[in-house]
């Protein structure tokens, strides 16, 4: 967020602020944007065992448009890396 606010706009597309972020641990996922009308939020906890979410990362770490944002592509790519690395070592 600091380095988005150092360019005068918050978020991966100019002009509509928002964040995401995630506990060290990885047990809850935060996230803010503006939407059509007002503000979202979401938080979810244990977002490795969401569905939505883990689909979410995907799309991001798969898009590679206009809109999309380099270093969240990355980001997500590698928290889906080391999720999978983690169940194939605990099972």
């Amino acid at each position: 967020m600091g380095r988005g606010a150092a360019s005068a706009f918050l978020g991966v597309r100019s002009g509509h602020p928002g964040f995401g972020m995630m506990a060290l641990d990885s047990s809850v996922y935060v996230g803010a944007s503006t939407g059509e009308t007002g503000i979202d939020v979401l938080a979810v906890r244990d977002p490795d065992r969401s569905e939505n979410v883990l689909r979410h990362l995907e799309w991001i770490a798969r898009h590679d448009g206009r809109s999309s944002n380099r270093e969240e592509r990355e980001r997500a790519a590698a928290w889906l890396a080391a999720r999978c690395f983690d169940r194939a070592l605990s099972e």
